[in-house]
């Protein structure tokens, strides 16, 4: 299996393990919430229970339903209409709840939780009956009426419900008979706790704390794993292109100093002096190039030295380097200011860098094509700009071409030899003169490397 299908498989059980871990999180998190919320709602119950099943209030539904039951009786044998049993019910119950008003408020001491919620005792239906002649004064449809506490809308949590039924005699007042009735309601005690689901929310906090953590954590650790695994991969494919371009780079060399050296041992070369001449030079070329491309990878693990900076006249400097350009398919044209510039630098260390920028614009940009060094002086720092008109870099591939190692590449292959170290050593050297080095580039219209040294 290919590494990069390796990658996305893992990638897909991440994802499938951290849903499964967010779904048993949610299925904890509402089972908790549900239990919270019961064990709550209990706690509650058990606070209020001593003031709504006190003989106080018993005291006033009894008062209450006393004065009820007459009102029904008068309905029933139309001594009053509808309108005027409703007024008048509507009357009775708003006088109780006053009574139950200031029965609350003065249990606020001793209950504090009675503070925080509402209690109401509503009747949500009655049934009259008088001599089997059936009344319905209060249908289950109907508003109910509450006759304790306060009459609160929304949610509700119910406390208890009961039915209530009593058969009397009474005498009706026209007649001197007595006539036989049974009342019946059905009653509803219900409280409403003001914030409810903060207050669940703010005891489950922790818990809540500690699942969202553990998410994080584990999105986290899958992030933190999937870059290094994605890194290692750079990692091992840069070491695969560097194994390969090195010895690409090598193989050349080795084999012109094994031909070299087969064409030494023949007698024909020492012969012709001339002939011997021009193969002594190339090997020591071949040689040179050799040591070149070692000196350059062992540059890259040797950790940095204290530089010996030296008092230099930049200007002079770089026109020294520009004169000194060679190149059979570039030509080079040069803007250097001011006049004279002396600055304190190492002058081996920012040659090293001048050359390497200059011959990658060789490598990098089409034959009979102009190269450019500018330089010029900017808020206490000198730059130094070299231009070529190549192929350009990427703006996504801008930030990672001074890594060690790096080296733009299309399908795996590259065009240019190279060991993806120049430009990782130009930085390195910047970095040591305090300066840095900065690319602006735009694809297909070329490249400019910028140096800046502090002044």
């Amino acid at each position: 299996m290919k590494q990069r299908n390796k990658i996305k498989l893992l990638v897909f059980f991440c994802l499938l393990a951290l849903a499964g871990l967010v779904s048993i999180q949610y299925y904890l998190i509402q089972n908790t919430y549900q239990l919270t919320s019961k064990t709550y709602i209990n706690d509650v119950k058990k606070q209020i229970a001593p003031v709504i099943e006190s003989a106080e209030i018993d005291t006033i539904e009894e008062q209450f339903f006393e004065d009820f039951k007459k009102l029904c009786f008068q309905k029933v044998y139309d001594s009053i209409t509808s309108n005027q049993f409703q007024a008048s019910a509507h009357i009775l119950a708003d006088s109780i709840q006053k009574i139950s008003h200031i029965y609350l408020q003065s249990h606020f001491k001793n209950y504090p939780i009675l503070k925080e919620i509402s209690i109401r005792i509503q009747l949500t239906q009655i049934i009259f009956e008088a001599n089997g002649v059936y009344d319905t004064v209060l249908k289950t449809n109907d508003n109910p009426l509450v006759y304790f506490g306060e009459d609160f809308k929304g949610k509700s949590f119910n406390i208890s419900k009961g039915i209530a039924q009593s058969s009397i005699d009474q005498k009706k007042d026209s007649i001197n008979e007595a006539i036989k009735y049974s009342y019946k309601h059905l009653q509803s005690v219900d409280m409403d706790i003001s914030n409810f689901q903060q207050k669940i929310w703010n005891k489950m906090l922790w818990m809540l704390v500690a699942g969202v953590a553990l998410i994080v954590a584990v999105v986290l650790l899958f992030f933190y794993m999937y870059r290094s695994l994605i890194k290692q991969k750079k990692i091992a494919e840069m070491k695969t292109d560097f194994a390969n371009n090195i010895s690409h780079e090598l193989k050349t060399p080795l084999t012109s100093l094994n031909l070299i050296t087969k064409s030494l041992q023949k007698e024909e070369a020492f012969q012709n002096s001339e002939s011997a001449k021009k193969l002594i030079l190339t090997l020591a070329r071949q040689n040179t190039r050799i040591q070149t491309i070692v000196d350059r990878v062992m540059e890259t693990s040797l950790e940095p030295q204290k530089l010996e900076l030296q008092e230099i006249d930049i200007v002079k400097f770089l026109k020294d380097v520009t004169s000194h350009f060679d190149s059979n398919t570039h030509s080079l044209k040069s803007n250097i200011s001011p006049n004279r510039l002396i600055l304190k630098t190492a002058i081996d260390q920012l040659e090293s860098v001048l050359q390497n920028l200059l011959e990658n614009a060789i490598k990098y940009s089409p034959d009979a094509t102009e190269i450019i060094l500018k330089s010029y002086v900017k808020d206490h720092f000198y730059y130094i700009e070299i231009t070529d008109f190549g192929n350009g870099i990427p703006s996504s591939e801008q930030k990672n071409i001074f890594k060690k190692f790096y080296r733009i590449s299309e399908g795996n292959k590259h065009d240019i030899k190279g060991l993806g170290l120049g430009l990782y050593l130009c930085n390195q050297i910047m970095k040591n003169l305090k300066g840095t080095i900065n690319v602006k580039s735009v694809p297909k219209k070329g490249s400019t490397f910028i140096l800046k040294i502090p002044t």
